[in-house]
């Protein structure tokens, strides 16, 4: 957990991937998850695994959620009991949630970039961008800094980032991974995925 923090804290001031820090949250859970295996209690197959969600129809309970950088919605936070998909299989698989990543506003964008965070930059050469909706966590992942991220497809929102970083985006077929969004006015499912970005086949598997 902590050479993840000292990854993300080195890197992202270049990348800009990652726009919320859940640092003192992700080493109370590992020290207690160190404490389970030690203990010889069962723990879930992704057990340390470091991960981050995307901030865009994602939603863990007391979390920001900007739906991509909408100033408006700086000090919004996700309502109790309110989790999407993502990050609530992923906890319950004991990976460790370390933030969220940015992502254009709606994810209506081929590229990561909005006007309240700014661009994320491609790590294969800082002059590009990384792709977008998923941008932030295509970066994140392609970086080394984490082995996976969650993303979400519409219309390209995990394959182009994939693409442009060279990593692996998994868009599931319709229906396969329900999706469960925080409460908006604007919700674009049956059309929405949530998938992982990874570096390889294998790891998304």
């Amino acid at each position: 957990m902590e050479s993840t923090i000292d990854l993300i804290e080195q890197r992202d001031p270049s990348l800009n991937a990652v726009v919320y820090k859940a640092y003192d949250e992700a080493r109370e859970k590992a020290a207690a998850l160190e404490r389970r295996i030690m203990q010889g209690e069962p723990v879930g197959m992704l057990a340390g695994v470091p991960t981050l969600m995307k901030d865009l129809f994602a939603a863990k309970p007391g979390w920001p959620s900007t739906l991509g950088g909408i100033r408006a919605l700086k000090d919004a936070r996700g309502a109790a009991g309110v989790w999407s998909t993502y990050p609530l299989k992923m906890s319950g698989e004991d990976s460790l949630l370390l933030g969220q990543t940015n992502s254009p506003v709606y994810g209506f964008r081929g590229t990561t970039d909005n006007t309240f965070f700014g661009p994320t930059r491609n790590p294969f050469n800082l002059d590009f961008n990384a792709g977008g909706s998923s941008g932030g966590a295509a970066a994140l992942v392609a970086d080394g800094i984490v082995p996976v991220a969650g993303g979400t497809d519409g219309g390209g929102s995990i394959r182009i980032p994939a693409a442009w970083t060279n990593t692996y985006g998994f868009q599931p077929s319709i229906g396969r991974v329900p999706l469960k969004s925080r409460p908006n006015a604007f919700h674009p499912g049956p059309y929405l995925y949530e998938g992982p970005i990874t570096r390889t086949v294998r790891d998304a598997a």
